[in-house]
């Protein structure tokens, strides 16, 4: 009854009839004062000469800029065969405005390839965004797509690949506004095996507005694909050769043709990764007074090779009405042999005993996942209807066999070796629908309106055995059939408007959630049915073109993953392991963001965090098997502070410099593993980008960052930096280039961490194989002339799969 009433509600706002005007309008005409179609224009500020909008002129010659921002531009026109054309400077004051026509002339030189004069900064604030421009940087070639994530402001990465954002868990990651449904570990992958050629940007979002899904506590990663706008046939190839520890490499091809109103796009890339991982692991056990330890060496063998590819076809059917199909798949494989020692004792001196395991694990992991898109313009005021439906399927076979033998001192066996395998294959399937309606409502301000459904299936059936006389037999506390559905309604309403200096966007969402956690082994279920409301609001003020400063507020919430609600244990090895919670609940979070821009360059960033129910990491002991297990749990409220600071430099003419630094202050009040924590702690990110102009074809990098110590909960984390090097020689065709890259020279990026709470006494130490020398040839081939107008239809959706 909610959910129909919230759709009327939503259906009779979205019938208002009314219209917008234009920011910016003028014509382009040849030297006949002939009207000129398919003309690339771009919008460009006059003090920085920042390119901020793009568009290509239709038959009647016309182009046009919406919500611009007050302040100072001028307007460039350029077509192949013809002389750039730029427009006196002008001062747009948020008031229609029509520019005298850009007559372009023939040109007496033969162009080969289109060089726009603006230049887009390698990090911006647009829009409450952080965005990275990696497009045309050297970023991007011989560096995959994990490698560029976290180089965006306020990004890391955590010690089981998880993507956090101003150090913290719960990141909403997208590619082109839709979802991955993704683990951490899978999420990995499939960046690994993104070539960093085929990334546009990557934005940093920690406001959301009521058209976003309010899932994600603490912000989005939204990773923008690039997309080709060249008539006729054109693509790229790269290739790169690794080597650390170990071989690895990938290779890339993206192919794109577009001949009048059809454009067909395609991609594949294949990377072979293989790399050792070694922990040590120093645990003590206590039990009535006596201790147990555990001094653990182990070395983990890697093969990891993915499969990515995606094909599509995007076809304007009318002047009003361009619709898209696309499928997207990856497959991936990866082998994993774990040898591992652990010497036993009751301190970390003295031995008794030592357990040695042998572990191989093979993991396939298929994802595929078709997108239709279909965009109507209702008429020519702004009003338009969008529809967005997704399915998504990811299948995943994981085994593993376990060997492992307790010896004396005298290196005798103390019993039979204990011989393990399991089997966990996991099956999700994801269907999307979303329809979005536009509405101006008056010259400036807007309504968008717009329902979103989605459904869930999660089936994972793992069987664990133990050979037992020679014949291999279940072991039923181990084993166990879990599926898991989720249905989510969602509507939404955003106003938006701009009053003389000031903006303000306020809206409303409503999400309706019925899910059902069951347990067929253990026959439970756990069913949950909940409506939640998530308004949002910004508030926008241009002092001056030079100072614009931005407060945003919005409520969010993150629902625990399927994985995490599955009630089973996943062994890590004989003594640890990850148990599932069905009972966990989600998550909320209340955030606060300023925001103040200095010179359309300068950022500063204040924000503030409140969740409640928060999903914690805890941790169970059994002092006498001498066994630990991590779960997820419900256990109290985190309140975070950032400041981001975003500070690019121009040292020299020839050297350019990126700086971010990051600032957080966490609080922890509630109970973890009975006992009850409220701590602290300030965590200090720095990372500095450089480039530099060897040459007009030889260009270098350097990436430095660091890490303090940070006290996340219960684990201490210790201070680690990194440091990248690269040159880049791009050839007189100014079609293939060369790039010689290393990574983390100093082989200083582990990190490490441990703790000592309650009864838990742990300390983890990692050497992770990072420092990798990188070589890479790519070429770009067909024809890259024309540029001329190609719609996005980018939506969003997929995480939380695991």
């Amino acid at each position: 009854m909610k959910t129909k009433l919230l759709l009327t509600i939503l259906f009779a706002i979205s019938t208002q009839l009314l219209w917008a005007a234009i920011g910016v309008t003028g014509r382009v005409v040849n030297e006949k004062n002939e009207q000129m179609s398919s003309v690339t224009t771009y919008l460009i500020h006059s003090v920085n000469n920042t390119i901020l909008k793009t568009a290509v002129t239709k038959e009647d010659g016309q182009y046009s800029f919406e919500n611009i921002a007050a302040g100072s531009y001028y307007v460039e026109a350029r077509m192949i065969g013809y002389d750039v054309k730029r427009s006196a400077i002008f001062n747009y004051n948020n008031t229609k405005q029509e520019l005298a026509d850009l007559q372009l002339a023939p040109s007496t030189n033969t162009l080969s390839e289109v060089t726009v004069e603006g230049k887009r900064p390698l990090v911006e604030n647009k829009q409450g965004k952080l965005i990275l421009n990696v497009e045309n940087s050297p970023l991007a070639a011989g560096n995959n797509g994990l490698d560029i994530v976290q180089r965006a402001p306020g990004v890391s990465l955590d010690n089981d690949n998880n993507l956090q954002l101003m150090g913290q868990s719960g990141v909403k990651v997208t590619i082109d506004g839709r979802q991955t449904y993704m683990t951490g570990e899978q999420l990995a992958t499939l960046l690994k095996s993104t070539d960093g050629n085929q990334i546009k940007a990557v934005e940093v979002i920690k406001s959301r507005s009521a058209k976003d899904d309010a899932e994600g506590a603490v912000g989005t990663i939204n990773i923008v694909m690039k997309k080709s706008r060249m008539e006729g046939f054109n693509g790229n190839f790269s290739a790169t050769a690794g080597l650390a520890e170990k071989f690895r490499g990938n290779t890339a091809l993206s192919l794109n043709y577009k001949k009048n109103n059809t454009t067909y796009f395609g991609s594949y890339s294949y990377s072979d990764e293989r790399y050792i991982n070694r922990i040590n692991l120093e645990r003590i056990i206590a039990n009535n007074g006596v201790e147990t330890a555990f001094d653990q060496k182990s070395n983990l063998h890697i093969k990891d090779r993915t499969h990515a590819y995606k094909v599509g076809v995007e076809q304007r059917t009318s002047e009003r009405n361009v619709m898209s199909l696309q499928f997207n798949g990856s497959n991936n494989v990866e082998l994993n042999d774990n040898d591992s020692k652990s010497f036993i004792g009751p301190n970390l001196t003295t031995l008794d005993s030592t357990l040695t395991s042998m572990s191989q694990f093979r993991e396939g992991f298929n994802r595929y996942s078709f997108n239709f898109n279909n965009e109507f313009k209702i008429d020519s005021t702004g009003k338009k209807l969008v529809l967005d439906l997704d399915w998504s399927k990811f299948r995943n076979s994981k085994k593993a066999d376990y060997d492992n033998r307790l010896f004396d001192l005298n290196n005798e066996l103390i019993r039979d070796p204990e011989l393990l395998r399991s089997q966990m294959p996991i099956g999700i399937d994801i269907y999307v629908a979303k329809l979005d309606y536009n509405q101006p409502i008056s010259k400036t301000s807007n309504l968008e309106t717009g329902v979103k459904y989605s459904n869930v299936k999660s089936d994972n059936n793992l069987l664990f055995e133990e050979q037992l006389d020679g014949a291999w037999t279940d072991i039923v506390n181990r084993s166990n059939h879990f599926v898991y559905t989720e249905q989510i309604t969602a509507g939404y309403i955003d106003y938006d408007n701009q009053i003389g200096k000031w903006g303000i966007k306020a809206g409303l969402r409503g999400e309706y959630t019925l899910s059902d956690g069951h347990s067929i082994t253990e026959n439970k279920q756990v069913k949950r049915d909940y409506f939640d409301l998530f308004p949002s609001a910004n508030l926008s003020y241009d002092a001056h073109e030079n100072h614009i400063f931005s407060l945003g507020y919005s409520r969010k919430i993150t629902r625990p993953n399927y994985r995490q609600l599955n009630p089973f244990d996943y062994f890590i090895d004989k003594y640890t392991s990850e148990r599932g919670n069905p009972y966990l609940n989600p998550q909320y979070a209340n955030e606060l963001n300023l925001n103040y821009t200095l010179y359309k360059k300068y950022t500063v960033t204040l924000g503030y965090n409140a969740q409640t129910d928060a999903i914690v990491e805890s941790m169970g002991q059994d002092s006498v098997k001498n066994t630990t297990w991590v779960t997820r749990e419900n256990l109290g409220k985190s309140n975070s502070a950032f400041v981001n600071l975003s500070l690019p430099v121009q040292v020299a003419k020839f050297w350019s410099s990126y700086n971010n630094i990051t600032a957080v202050y966490m609080n922890f009040d509630g109970a973890i593993a009975g006992s009850v924590v409220n701590n602290t702690s300030v965590l200090f990110q720095v990372n500095s980008m450089s480039s530099f102009k060897l040459s007009p074809s030889v260009s270098a990098e350097m990436n430095l960052r660091y890490f303090s110590p940070f006290t996340y909960n219960i684990y201490k984390l210790e201070s680690r930096w990194d440091a990248q090097i690269g040159i880049t020689k791009n050839f007189k065709d100014k079609r293939s280039s060369l790039k010689l890259a290393v990574t983390d020279i100093f082989n200083t990026s582990n990190q490490n961490l441990s703790t000592n709470f309650s009864s838990f006494n742990t300390k983890i130490r990692q050497h992770q194989d990072r420092r990798v020398a990188r070589l890479t040839y790519s070429y770009k081939f067909g024809n890259l002339k024309n540029v001329v107008k190609k719609k996005s239809t980018d939506n969003e959706e997929k995480q939380r799969a695991q």
